[in-house]
């Protein structure tokens, strides 16, 4: 049996429609979700969950945000990359 650490970086273009994002969906986002002061707080975690596959299928729902097209969210992956890295552990 081996093990290999393999580094996967995607790129992912964001877009956001930062008028949805007013100082009450912001508190009530930071009180019900995570801790995110930033619009770019906001703009990484959307990234990670298009990678991850955090968006639902049918209607690009998000957990803290709702139907993401109502919040002017697109997320696309444009590139990505894989690499096997020296065993680290």
């Amino acid at each position: 049996m081996i093990t290999k650490q393999v580094r996967v970086t995607e790129w992912v273009d964001v877009t956001i429609d930062e008028t949805k994002f007013t100082p009450e969906f912001m508190k009530e986002f930071r009180e019900y979700m995570m801790p995110y002061d930033t619009l770019d707080d906001h703009i990484e975690h959307l990234a990670q969950m298009e990678v991850i596959g955090g968006f639902t299928d049918f209607d690009r729902f998000l957990e803290g945000y709702g139907t993401v097209a109502d919040m002017g969210i697109k997320c696309n992956i444009v590139d990505s990359e894989t690499e096997i890295v020296p065993h680290t552990y």
